[in-house]
């Protein structure tokens, strides 16, 4: 058996080594086999929009409501693959204060219990963000469903309000006041996230995934449970009116830190 091989390494930024391997087998039928690492995967690579993972989320503020809304109507906001698991869903806006690794950002959506196969979580079915790199790694590592808008979060001595606003709507504007009242929330972790790329040749898809994501270091540094006002406004882009939200259950504001680092792949569909 004859073997050779060649190396070849290019010196700038997002450099690339290829090694190739040249084999001749028994029968002479001779097989190229070649391997790439990159040492970046974002792109642009001479000035990635996004840092590598992790990212270290030092100091946050957040406001969830927890509603209870119509079954059939969770179910429709949720990948096909997964199935509801409570009817009692979360709505938040969260306001980063302190971040090593992404610019500072705020964001809000919804996320709602469910399954897949044997594991229970919770998806993120809605996510909004205010800059480009939280919303491009969110959905290029992990198929976060985020999208553009502006996020306000306000807070003084005895409420917190927080608004999504996207193409003009109010799609979420919360009003929080701190109460007696406390809330159980529903099992929203891990992250159960469907991570979908187009395909470049035909309409379907190249990337098609079931991700779980899990936070690392979880620090809740405060927790006050409270009452909320919340209003949706309705949009045909972004439809959160037609959750069926039924009942606000309880609120909460949490100040808190994390770290968000890689998942892992659970199954590919695109097999």
């Amino acid at each position: 058996m004859r073997y050779c091989s060649i190396n070849k390494t290019l010196n700038f930024q997002g450099f690339i080594y290829w090694h190739t391997f040249c084999i001749n087998n028994g029968n002479n039928q001779r097989r190229m086999i070649i391997m790439s690492k990159y040492e970046y995967s974002i792109l642009p690579e001479y000035s990635p929009l996004y840092p590598n993972l992790p990212y270290e989320y030092k100091s946050y503020q957040k406001v969830s409501v927890y509603c209870q809304g119509e079954r059939e109507a969770l179910q429709r906001f949720l990948p096909k693959e997964f199935v509801l698991t409570s009817d009692i869903f979360e709505i938040f806006i969260l306001k980063n204060n302190e971040i090593k690794g992404l610019d500072l950002y705020s964001e809000g959506g919804v996320v709602i219990p469910c399954s897949y196969k044997d594991i229970n979580g919770a998806c993120v079915a809605f996510e909004y963000v205010n800059t480009d790199d939280a919303l491009c790694a969110g959905r290029e590592i992990w198929g976060y469903p985020k999208k553009l808008a502006e996020v306000q979060f306000n807070q003084n001595e005895s409420s917190i309000m927080g608004s999504i606003t996207r193409k003009g709507k109010k799609i979420i504007d919360i009003e929080f006041e701190k109460g007696s009242k406390k809330v159980e929330p529903p099992n929203l972790s891990p992250r159960l996230q469907v991570k979908r790329m187009p395909h470049p040749e035909f309409h379907g898809t190249d990337t098609n995934t079931i991700i779980r994501n899990e936070l690392q270091d979880v620090e809740i540094k405060k927790k006050v449970f409270g009452t909320a006002k919340l209003n949706i406004e309705e949009s045909t882009s972004d439809p959160l009116s037609r959750l069926g939200v039924q009942e606000i259950v309880g609120a909460m504001y949490i100040e808190g830190a994390f770290t968000l680092t890689y998942g892992s792949v659970i199954e590919n569909l695109q097999k």
